[in-house]
């Protein structure tokens, strides 16, 4: 996933995003709940398996285990750095760890920002006007921040198997929408987050790490 992939990916999911907001977000969201396919078995277990096998899930804190693999990514990038100063696989630890930690964080604060309520919260009272500043916590979407959060700087640097590190994202964005706990509008925003902070990292750090194929040695 190049830099201008990067680009074009946030450029894209934002203004989608956008425009999403004032067009498609109630109309997806009446159209999932009224499909019969709803919280379909195939979405709700496979994220609850993803969310046990990434560490989302594993403490008590719900926001501590959100920040849990970023941690661990990180901690290990920079003791694996401070014994090898040339270590790819350290620095690319770093990198990620840094992206999803950074990702998370500012979908956080936007959450708390907007109060946006979620889209099974809107459609059981059924009041559509007040839907932001609600003491919410729908937009951004968490999971798809915390998963596009990993995935994007992986597939940046390693570019070469971006089509299967991008599965997941992709999977993780339908079944937000899929379980009605999102809007359109709230997984595009994370997915703009996400390219945006990556693509920042690259470009800040584009000298000390690069993907896999660019690489030398200074």
């Amino acid at each position: 996933m190049s830099k201008h992939a990067l680009a074009f990916t946030a450029a894209i999911a934002a203004l989608l995003a956008l425009l999403s907001i004032f067009a498609f977000d109630q109309r997806v969201a009446l159209a999932v709940h009224g499909s019969g396919i709803e919280n379909s078995a195939v979405f709700v277990d496979g994220r609850a398996l993803l969310d046990h096998v990434s560490g989302r899930s594993l403490l008590h804190s719900h926001n501590l285990s959100a920040l849990l693999l970023g941690l661990v990514l990180f901690g290990a990038g920079v003791l694996g750095w401070l014994i090898r100063r040339r270590s790819f696989f350290a620095r690319a630890l770093i990198f990620t760890g840094s992206v999803q930690l950074t990702v998370i964080g500012c979908a956080w604060l936007i959450k708390n920002a907007f109060g946006r309520l979620r889209p099974y919260e809107i459609i059981a009272h059924g009041d559509w006007h007040h839907l932001w500043f609600a003491g919410g916590n729908s937009f951004p979407s968490g999971h798809v921040a915390y998963f596009c959060g990993l995935f994007f700087p992986l597939a940046y640097l390693f570019p070469r198997y971006r089509i299967p590190l991008l599965i997941v994202p992709v999977y993780i964005v339908i079944e937000r929408i899929d379980e009605n706990f999102h809007f359109l509008s709230d997984v595009l925003a994370s997915v703009a987050l996400a390219a945006l902070v990556t693509l920042a990292a690259a470009i800040a750090l584009g000298r000390w790490i690069q993907p896999t194929g660019q690489r030398h040695r200074f």
